[in-house]
């Protein structure tokens, strides 16, 4: 006899990104490959960081309700209908963990974040993928892959790894036509860099349900990736639900301390959300005219097809620059390359005519 774990537990996927070691000094390397912010974090954050070093013998506010206070107040949010979460990644899972039981389904796009799939593994659940139509989701395939073992749909918007989105009519669609017993969870990690007038993150989705859920980050935008800091709003029956399930103290002091600060720094994010919008769009003008064209893209990064896209990562990499393989998405003629600063983007712009020219 020897111990054993749950069986869909240990047949459960685990992600590790393996984008390959760059050639050269580390120094020299270019990240682009996890679509964090190519700036720092706000110089606002990063101090009120270094304020609260000294502090950090204490355990972080359980709630963290000063900084769903915070949050509330930029989004014009009700604080008790938010909870935060050690990423936002920590937050759905726990959704899934409340919502999903072995046998139940999970309906979200083929090409959707990689995590909704092993999420389902980890309780057991059925994930069901759903065809796209041109890399975008498609709402009445969705709602075609429902069934009476639906317990949650997700939708991420803007999508990752492809940067496509739906307008503010289509998520409605969804919305209005599913089920109220079925959890309806809306990503928006990417919802800063969306500039379509037709774009909505969702929180207006959420008034008078019982089962719709907007999930955000502040890894992307807000540059702080490295200290995990995501949040959700709902309704407050599943606010309350999900806060049953959470840790005690989930997001760490210097996390709090962190995002509070830069909430109160919109136009150090705003000018983020602008000169990365802007280097995106020339990056994927000069791809084009290489005879690598990209997906339209309203998220922080390009998801562009090559001929051969192995070749071309491996060439990279011996340039020093790491982007993201995306075959285990099903999308193996395609990189996700993060937008990264001009000097950057320049660098990998040269090394792509240098592939393109030696490759004839």
């Amino acid at each position: 006899m020897k111990t054993a774990p749950i069986p869909y537990i240990a047949e459960a996927g685990f992600s590790v990104t393996r984008h390959g070691k760059p050639s050269g000094p580390p120094e020299s390397w270019i990240q682009l490959a996890s679509n964090e912010s190519s700036f720092a974090a706000s110089p606002a954050a990063m101090e009120a960081v270094r304020r609260a070093i000294g502090e950090i013998h204490r355990y972080p506010e359980p709630s963290s309700s000063d900084l769903r206070n915070a949050i509330a107040a930029r989004y014009d949010l009700p604080a008790e209908q938010i909870i935060c979460g050690n990423g936002s990644e920590a937050v759905i899972e726990t959704i899934y963990r409340c919502y999903a039981r072995p046998g139940d389904e999970v309906v979200f796009s083929r090409y959707s974040f990689i995590q909704f799939r092993i999420f389902a593994e980890r309780v057991g659940a059925t994930a069901v993928l759903v065809d796209e139509r041109d890399y975008t989701p498609d709402i009445d395939a969705l709602l075609a892959a429902v069934t009476a073992k639906t317990k949650i749909v997700l939708l991420a918007n803007p999508n990752n790894p492809t940067g496509t989105w739906l307008p503010r009519s289509e998520v409605r669609r969804l919305r209005d036509n599913l089920r109220p017993d079925i959890v309806l969870v809306l990503d928006a990690a990417y919802a800063e860099y969306a500039e379509s007038e037709d774009f909505t993150a969702g929180h207006e989705l959420v008034a008078g349900t019982e089962n719709v859920i907007v999930t955000r980050t502040f890894s992307k935008a807000f540059g702080l990736a490295g200290l995990r800091v995501g949040w959700a709003h709902g309704p407050l029956s599943m606010i309350r639900v999900l806060g049953r399930m959470k840790q005690i103290g989930n997001v760490n002091r210097l996390a709090q301390t962190a995002a509070i600060a830069a909430l109160g720094d919109l136009a150090f994010v705003n000018d983020v959300v602008r000169t990365t919008s802007a280097s995106r769009r020339r990056c994927a003008e000069a791809l084009e005219e290489l005879g690598f064209p990209s997906l339209p893209s309203q998220g922080n990064f390009l998801c562009t097809r090559f001929p051969d896209a192995a070749a071309v990562h491996a060439f990279l990499l011996g340039q020093g620059i790491v982007v993201r393989p995306i075959e285990d998405y099903g999308l193996g003629d395609f990189l996700r390359i993060t937008i990264g600063s001009d000097g950057e983007m320049d660098r990998l712009i040269a090394a792509l005519k240098q592939y393109r020219d030696e490759k004839g």
